[in-house]
């Protein structure tokens, strides 16, 4: 379940052994139950294309800008599975980034293992970039990338998918990193 949720690519592999091709569509279907945009390739004897695998760039924060937020356009809950939810989180405004490294640290410290992957686009006071994040699990990546436009809203847009979430955490510990 963990390994669907967080992965880059999926291998349906021994499809040669399935003679209804719906039995493969319903296979198809539960895995986009909990991960709805991974690219899902079809194998038989394990054979793929190595251009599917390799170079996908799956932990870079380089590929979250370039898919222009959409990642992040939908910002209210979902149950992908009886066991897998996501939390989204959109408010207009910026963090202060000491308060956001703190809460960053206790969730994953506390959180961490419940996690499956988390990701965001925020604007921090005094940042003139975007701060881009992503984390799998306990492991965390940033980096600030392009700069907000003179007239475009500063946001703060964030994703988290895992397992036991609650909005009602998530969003009121992230509030108290909120500027005032």
């Amino acid at each position: 379940m963990e390994q669907i949720a967080f992965a880059d690519r999926i291998l349906l592999n021994k499809c040669d052994l399935v003679e209804n091709e719906d039995e493969l569509k319903e296979v198809e279907r539960r895995i986009r139950m909990i991960n709805e945009t991974v690219p899902i390739k079809r194998t038989t004897n394990s054979e793929v294309d190595m251009d599917f695998i390799l170079g996908i760039r799956g932990f870079s924060l380089d590929k979250i800008i370039e898919m222009d937020d959409a990642f992040l356009e939908d910002s209210h809950d979902h149950q992908h599975d009886n066991r897998v939810s996501s939390v989204g989180i959109d408010i207009a405004g910026e963090v202060i980034q000491q308060k956001l490294n703190d809460w960053i640290s206790w969730l994953l410290r506390e959180k961490g293992v419940d996690l499956f992957r988390s990701k965001g686009v925020l604007a921090v006071k005094g940042m003139k970039q975007k701060f881009v994040f992503q984390a799998i699990h306990m492991l965390f990546a940033n980096s600030q990338e392009g700069e907000w436009g003179p007239t475009e809203e500063r946001r703060c847009k964030m994703v988290f998918i895992g397992k036991n979430l609650n909005r009602e955490e998530l969003e009121s510990g992230f509030m108290k990193c909120v500027a005032k």
